[in-house]
């Protein structure tokens, strides 16, 4: 069934409310101390619509709409309760320190899980349900009696219990201070843990350390020079901010990296398809990712990542778009079906990504191209087509493969125009590469001489042409 509810309507909706409760909650007059949860509000719920937008379902991006969600009503109960104003006002202060712990789950949540909306490892499972029931036990005790209401500066009366019990108060004071405490010195380890060990993440989480960085200096030198760590709260908004241009400057590079992939691979082209389902299954942080030969009516892999000992039975583009989990593209030289590529990957792209697939699917077709002129190539070796090339028909065939024109050929070998465009001639027609507007004749020859045995600078070369096709 098709969900005919509008790209992005939900994180939409919630950024809307946000700024209603923001709003309405400065309506209420400027009060210094919580300033901040209302930018950070804003930030959260800001950023976290825009990577939803962006990256529909990413687990970062709901959790920073729902923490944006939870900061916006904290703001308003705080404004509402220092404001004494209306009715209700116990109960509107009661929100304003009940969410705290809350809070801090869901920011310690969204940390841990920065910047792929994944745990670090399977190891860090048990820390974040650890975090989660913590909080909960925090929160329980923070509605039930007053006890975080002298940090959040309210001096309403608690609506249930106006005093707080001593076995109360110790567990309080033991545990859930701690742990708040403890919480945010995870944010920095998880933080540099990742930095250190996971390179594909590590200039993501570069970003979120220097804005977390410049918030910390800020409350260092704001509790040096006037003695109030106002500063520091306020620039901790930065941080949401940045971990969403971190987010987006991750996707955008990755899909650098995989399309620029072909110029960093070897000459080899049977490696290639397998070169470009690694390539295709980084960038989309997919599972698994492979490449296939063949048509409508069935195709074989030929490349997969990763890489494995056990072949994929033979599929049909229409069986490949039809599995759980799978996206599959299929791919074309003009109207015809010459493979797929495809990608086990459960959560859904976002459209910068299915931009990329559609690249790729297009770099996967001179992939197969290639491929399949490896075995026209070695048919030919093997009837002696090859043997047919003189000596300064290799000539220019190697340089041709250094991606030189005809001109720059006429220059290095001393001929004359009129001599070296009947020798490109001929080495066309002895490899069988005829005039076709479909395909690139001086790349293909190129490839024919990096496949007999030239020189890695020539394996260069041919990369740079063929990325330009």
């Amino acid at each position: 069934m098709t969900d005919s509810r509008p790209r992005g309507l939900v994180p939409l909706l919630a950024l809307s409310a946000v700024l209603v409760l923001v709003t309405v909650g400065l309506a209420q007059g400027i009060w210094w101390p919580n300033l901040h949860n209302g930018l950070l509000a804003l930030s959260c719920a800001g950023v976290g619509a825009y990577v939803l937008h962006q990256r529909p379902g990413h687990l970062e991006g709901r959790l920073l709409v729902v923490t944006g969600l939870v900061e916006a009503v904290m703001f308003l109960g705080r404004q509402v309760a220092h404001a004494d104003t209306g009715s209700y006002v116990e109960w509107w202060a009661w929100l304003g320190a009940w969410l705290v712990p809350a809070v801090i789950c869901l920011v310690t949540l969204w940390v841990l899980n920065f910047p792929d909306g994944r745990l670090p490892s399977p190891r860090w499972r048990p820390v974040a349900w650890a975090v989660v029931g913590v909080s909960l036990f925090s929160a329980v005790l923070s509605a039930g009696w007053p006890v975080g209401y002298d940090r959040s500066g309210i001096e309403t009366p608690h609506p249930l219990h106006e005093s707080t019990p001593a076995v109360v108060s110790t567990l309080w004071d033991w545990v859930s201070l701690p742990s708040f405490a403890a919480c945010q010195a995870l944010w920095v380890v998880v933080l540099v843990a990742r930095w250190r060990t996971d390179r594909a993440s590590a200039r993501q989480v570069a970003w979120l350390l220097v804005a977390a960085s410049v918030s910390v200096a800020a409350l260092v030198v704001g509790l040096v020079v006037t003695g109030s760590p106002r500063a520091g709260l306020l620039t901790v908004a930065l941080v949401p901010v940045a971990a969403g241009l971190a987010i987006v400057h991750g996707q955008h590079a990755a899909a650098y990296s995989a399309l620029t992939w072909l110029s960093r691979s070897g000459g080899d082209a049977r490696e290639l398809p397998a070169g470009l389902a690694r390539a295709a299954a980084e960038a989309l942080r997919a599972t698994s990712a492979s490449v296939w030969l063949g048509t409508d009516e069935g195709m074989r892999a030929v490349g997969l990542w990763p890489e494995t000992d056990d072949e994929p039975e033979p599929a049909t583009p229409a069986t490949l778009a039809a599995t759980r989990g799978v996206v599959a593209r299929a791919v074309r030289r003009g109207d015809e079906v010459v493979g797929a590529l495809a990608l086990v990957r459960l959560d859904p792209l976002s459209r910068a990504e299915e931009q990329l697939v559609d690249d790729l699917a297009r770099q996967a077709a001179l992939v197969l191209d290639h491929l399949t002129l490896t075995e026209t190539i070695a048919r030919e070796r093997r009837a002696g087509h090859l043997d047919g090339l003189t000596a300064r028909e290799r000539d220019v065939l190697e340089l041709i493969a250094l991606g030189r024109s005809n001109s720059a050929i006429c220059e290095e070998l001393h001929l004359s125009v009129k001599t070296v465009e009947p020798l490109v001639g001929s080495i066309f027609a002895k490899l069988g590469l005829h005039a076709d507007s479909a395909s690139n004749r001086r790349v293909l020859a190129a490839l024919e001489y990096v496949r007999s045995g030239s020189s890695a600078g020539a394996v260069a070369q041919l990369s740079g042409q063929v990325s330009k096709e």
